[in-house]
């Protein structure tokens, strides 16, 4: 417990195994063992026998002042306030079973949640030995294993029926695997690429928006706008970088007052790791250089069309910032 709270059980879970335990039992044995434990949920780790116990800790992001927990631990992103949670093996007495779950325990809002899994519904005193470091991948095993049985022999057909099932699928599981391994990927379809002057500069924005989409960013933003100060577009790469563009739906040439502009906020205001320019014109040879001094991408109308249809990376990939086709004055 925690200062004598003993908690809140905000998720239980009933794996396979379990599941068929209870489909076995007798409807008033059944019945009788679910009230026992949603008594025992009041106080889910006072009710039971804790057998075994383990700490774990996150990784704080400073960029999202958040805590990254272990991904087996089933917590998502935000939910715990000190980066800890503890995991226990439980066991609950009722109605002739040992009820086994794992508890894990966390603290939000500074109140304590559990979160639990129901793994094993065991006769009295037949438990077997487990450990927190395999206890979920034994959980995960159990399933798998007790799934393919079950699909198996509710075939509608005899036992020598399933049984030539079973090498059928083993002969066609190899057969794929071969081809997996010898089989070059079918190159991608090209991409279609908009018509970017048919565009309002709010659809432009979006459209911007929705290639980086495609190209497997997440949490994308287009936010431009008045006081928007030169992010018209946000979103984060795969592998966590913070992606910040500009757009400018010019027929012609975007000049070094524009990219000073940009330069001045998208690092000291807007905390960028990558930024970009995309316009549908070019830039002037000044405006190139002053971006590649910044390190700001330019993406003008020839590389804007090749990101859109697939033939080049996207701007994230780039290292430096080539100048313009047709560079200026």
């Amino acid at each position: 417990m925690w200062f004598g709270d003993p908690g809140h059980v905000s998720d239980v879970t009933i794996r396979a195994a379990a599941e068929k335990a209870l489909a076995d039992m007798p409807g008033s044995v059944r019945a009788a063992w679910t009230a026992a434990m949603e008594e025992a949920g009041k106080d889910i780790l006072g009710s039971g026998t804790v057998l075994e116990s383990k700490q774990y800790t996150g990784t704080y992001d400073h960029r999202y002042d958040s805590w990254d927990m272990p991904v087996e631990l089933g917590i998502g992103i935000d939910a715990v306030d000190d980066g800890h949670a503890t995991v226990r093996l439980v066991q609950h007495r009722a109605e002739g079973f040992d009820t086994i779950s794992q508890v894990v325990s966390y603290v939000n809002g500074r109140r304590l949640f559990h979160k639990v899994t129901v793994g094993e519904i065991l006769p009295a005193g037949s438990r077997t030995s487990y450990s927190p470091e395999n206890y979920t991948l034994q959980l995960r095993e159990v399933d798998d294993a007790y799934r393919t049985l079950q699909a198996t022999f509710e075939a509608p057909d005899g036992r020598a029926g399933r049984y030539q099932n079973l090498l059928r699928l083993t002969a066609s599981l190899k057969e794929q695997a071969r081809a997996l391994e010898t089989t070059a990927p079918a190159p991608a379809e090209p991409r279609a690429v908009p018509d970017w002057f048919a565009l309002s500069p709010t659809e432009f924005e979006y459209a911007v928006a929705e290639l980086c989409r495609k190209d497997g960013c997440t949490r994308v933003q287009a936010i431009g706008g008045a006081g928007d100060l030169g992010a018209d577009v946000v979103a984060y790469t795969r592998d966590g970088r913070k992606v910040v563009i500009q757009c400018k739906q010019y027929r012609g040439k975007v000049a070094s007052p524009d990219l000073q502009r940009f330069a001045g906020t998208v690092f000291n205001v807007h905390h960028a790791d990558v930024a970009v320019l995309v316009t549908t014109g070019t830039v002037t040879t000044p405006a190139a250089r002053l971006a590649k001094a910044a390190g700001i991408e330019i993406v003008h109308a020839d590389r804007l069309d090749r990101w859109a249809d697939g033939r080049d990376q996207p701007p994230w990939h780039h290292s430096r910032t080539p100048l313009p086709p047709e560079g200026g004055p």
